[in-house]
């Protein structure tokens, strides 16, 4: 047990009861790659339903200020007031560090000098080697038109495989879906030489499975050392007009292979929220309607509805379920102040569908990002925020926005897994990606 704050701490059954109804089904689901067992079963039991009224119910007993956890081994502290979020974000690095140390322990496995994780005298240059490359704050990127070649020659290749295919061979599950996704991060990342390379991906597969348990597994460094090698030497072919040729301008750019290691991390969880917002799609309700029709209409670059679809993804099923910083003093709170070294937990699905704060929280509802409503929500970060805030959140939706206009413009895409069809205005909790399929 770690010494209380002077912030009120929960009592050993509130904690007990948050281990098990919250924190526990979130490690299920996997922090690094999704366990396919842990979203069936998430699904099954509507623990992000639970995770909500769970922290309603203590904000409603405590009050406004983080709630330190007792009794878990761990300085552990929930946050439960949408403004707290900001605060958090917007002071990283200092005095709240993104790179705690479970973090620290998972990444380690595969890109031990990510930005994320560097220490201060090393971040900086690293996250300004990132901007550079992946141009956040530009809603089109400056190689647009090359990520929108990518995208169609590989949505293309999908499309007419899925056609000639026929019959149940031609559905569109995960496997296929996300088989197509890497490829195509691969292509974006490194150029059209990469699109075969499934070697580069399956190592740091295997090296994601290690980082799920964190610092509890030994890094397998010979693994680790065969992936980030392949990953520089694809660095050093890589072509005009992809993200690694960018990162290759600023000549002080150091330990490019793991920056790039981070960028093909993350298209994972961009490959889950695009099967997702392919979901909404295939669904009905005006706001599709116009984001269909945009698909269908729209041969240039912007496509905001499209951009917009892929953010509510994200913000109705929170592919990063936790976001986590690590204090590095003592913090001073509403009503009291919680030690150094506390770990703050941000459980994204609780800011993002909490009903009491937000009237669209269970609805598809695109226009807030077009409209500053989603800006102006404190608690709503489906890329994080802040100066630790996700560099690719303007490139991740400017690249599924053309996947999804290329499938769709396919022909008519109906969902057929015989899941129940999704009701725009009160959708579900959760939604499990991997039981999703859909056919032309």
């Amino acid at each position: 047990m770690y010494p209380v704050t002077t912030c009120e701490a929960t009592s050993l059954a509130e904690t007990t009861r948050l281990l098990s109804s919250v924190l526990l089904p979130t490690v299920a689901r996997g922090a690094i790659v999704r366990r396919p067992v842990g979203e069936t079963l998430a699904a099954a039991t509507e623990s992000d339903r639970r995770i909500v009224s769970v922290l309603r119910e203590l904000r409603e007993r405590h009050g406004d200020d983080p709630l330190p956890l007792s009794y878990t081994g761990r300085r552990i502290a929930l946050v439960l007031a949408p403004e707290d979020v900001r605060r958090l974000l917007e002071g990283t690095p200092e005095p709240f560090s993104p790179g705690g140390a479970e973090k620290r322990g998972a990444l380690s496995h595969f890109q031990p000098h990510g930005a994320l994780v560097s220490e201060h005298r090393s971040r900086p240059e690293r996250r300004r080697a990132n901007e550079e490359a992946l141009a956040p704050g530009r809603l089109l990127h400056p190689d647009a038109d090359s990520i929108a070649g990518h995208v169609h020659a590989e949505a293309q290749a999908l499309v007419l495989a899925l056609r000639n295919a026929g019959s149940r061979g031609g559905e569109l599950d995960w496997s296929r879906f996300s088989e197509t996704f890497d490829a195509l991060a691969r292509r974006v990342v490194f150029g059209s030489f990469a699109a075969g390379d499934r070697r580069t991906t399956e190592l740091l597969r295997a090296l994601r499975g290690r980082a799920n348990w964190s610092y509890l597994l030994p890094v397998d460094r010979n693994l680790r050392g065969a992936f980030l090698d392949r990953v520089r030497e694809n660095i050093d072919r890589a072509e005009p007009g992809s993200l690694a040729a960018r990162l290759g301008r600023p000549e002080s750019a150091e330990r490019p292979e793991d920056q790039v290691a981070h960028w093909l991390f993350a298209f994972d969880a961009s490959a889950i929220a695009a099967f997702r917002a392919l979901a909404l799609l295939t669904s009905s309700g005006s706001a599709v309607e116009a984001a269909r029709a945009e698909a269908l209409t729209e041969e240039g670059t912007d496509l905001p509805l499209l951009r917009a679809t892929l953010r509510e993804s994200v913000r109705l099923w929170p592919t990063t379920p936790v976001v986590i910083r690590e204090s590095t003093r003592e913090t001073t709170w509403r009503n009291g102040t919680i030690e150094a070294g506390t770990a703050f937990l941000v459980m994204s699905s609780y800011f993002h569908r909490d009903p009491a704060q937000l009237s669209y929280a269970d609805a598809f509802e695109p226009g807030i990002w077009t409209d500053g409503r989603a800006e102006g929500e404190p608690g709503i970060v489906p890329f994080s925020h802040g100066p630790a805030g996700c560099p690719a959140s303007d490139l991740v939706p400017l690249t599924v926005s053309y996947l999804l206009r290329s499938l769709l413009g396919g022909g008519p895409l109906h969902r057929v897994d015989g899941g129940l069809p999704l009701h725009t205005r009160e959708l579900p909790d959760s939604l499990n990606h991997f039981g999703l399929r859909f056919s032309y």
